[in-house]
């Protein structure tokens, strides 16, 4: 055999080739990944940069995360009038103290709303939109101590409270000191009073067996444990409470509507009221629509004046919130449990 014909050993391909198209796909992923992650901490940087004092004001609640909206861009008048928004159960929610969310319709806001009006020279009315079954007994009084300190702060500042739906309990409570109440034809309202409920397991626990196992420091630490039945010496201690808090109630109404103590207690034993029940018992003012409101306004001496609310405006962790949506559809809520038990001005009727 001629060795100058041996035919050369076929050459494997380079692997390296192969290495490299691997590579450079992984290359590719890792690239957009880290393309992805520089976005987002950009975002979130260019949010925590243009939003830091009012991500502050979040969390120490300060009312400069606020901030007023005419109803009517195009008006000029200088006298305005603000809405606030007194609806579903009045209480001091936690899940508003959460780090993603905030209701609108808290008490915290509504004191926060009264309060910058009343530091406002051109604010000269409130108006308050009601639609409320009740709800706690110190947000109800600290909305209304609100209300009374803005009519004081000037002669010529006025209430109105417009009730729509239910304005029952403690949907009535807030709007006691309004100078004029509109209440529409369809509207409930009344139900004064207070209440405390719950309910007692002792005797089914017994029949099966199952026995309370709650060590407190005093014989009314554990106050309506629903596995104990409840003694005469409770029920007096709940009875007294519940009339003091009723007759806290009844001052207030008979201050705001001027009318004599004995006159609102025979109103206040927990019935509801219609629209003309309501008027002709002195506890309401007109029948009627914004109409009616309009004209409410007029005659106490506010005839022309803009009609404004307040909006919470953009905070940085909504920015942050909206981000982490988009990439992730991450949007927490955290919400604290509720005592079992709570005195309320709310009525029996209307669910919570």
């Amino acid at each position: 055999m001629d060795q100058n014909n041996i035919p050369d050993a076929p050459v494997e391909k380079p692997s390296r080739r192969l290495i490299g198209s691997s590579c450079g796909c992984l290359g590719l992923v890792g690239a957009l990944v880290v393309c992805g992650g520089l976005l987002f901490l950009g975002i979130s940087f260019l949010a925590l940069s243009s939003s830091i004092e009012r991500f502050v004001s979040f969390f120490d609640d300060s009312e400069e995360s606020r901030e007023m909206v005419s109803e009517t861009p195009s008006s000029s008048l200088k006298n305005k009038v603000v809405k606030i928004k007194v609806e579903g159960a009045i209480a001091f929610k936690n899940e508003s103290r959460s780090l993603w969310t905030r209701n609108d319709d808290s008490a915290e806001n509504i004191i926060d709303d009264i309060k910058l009006a009343r530091e406002d020279k051109d604010v000269k009315g409130l108006l308050l939109m009601v639609d409320s079954p009740g709800g706690e007994i110190t947000a109800c009084d600290m909305i209304d101590q609100e209300v009374k300190k803005f009519r004081a702060s000037s002669s010529n500042r006025y209430v109105v409270a417009y009730m729509r739906g239910t304005a029952a309990s403690g949907g009535y409570y807030v709007s006691a000191h309004a100078n004029k109440i509109v209440i529409t034809p369809t509207t409930i309202t009344g139900s004064i009073g207070v209440m405390v409920n719950g309910i007692n397991f002792a005797e089914a626990a017994e029949k099966l067996g199952v026995k309370n196992m709650t060590f407190t420091s005093g014989p009314m630490k554990d106050m309506l444990n629903p596995m104990k039945g409840v003694s005469p010496a409770v029920s007096n201690v709940v009875q007294e409470t519940i009339s003091e808090l009723y007759d806290r109630f009844v001052e207030v109404i008979a201050e705001g509507r001027n009318m004599p103590n004995e006159k609102v207690r025979e109103l206040a034993d927990g019935r509801i009221y219609t629209a003309k029940q309501a008027v002709a018992n002195g506890l309401a003012d007109k029948v009627g629509y914004m109409e009616e409101v309009k004209a409410a306004f007029t005659e106490l001496g506010l005839p022309e004046y803009e009609l404004v609310e307040y909006e919470e405006t953009e905070r940085m962790v909504d920015m942050l919130k909206k981000a982490f949506s988009t990439f992730s559809g991450f949007s927490p809520q955290i919400k604290l449990p509720e005592s079992s038990w709570r005195f309320r001005y709310a009525s029996p009727f209307m669910n919570e």
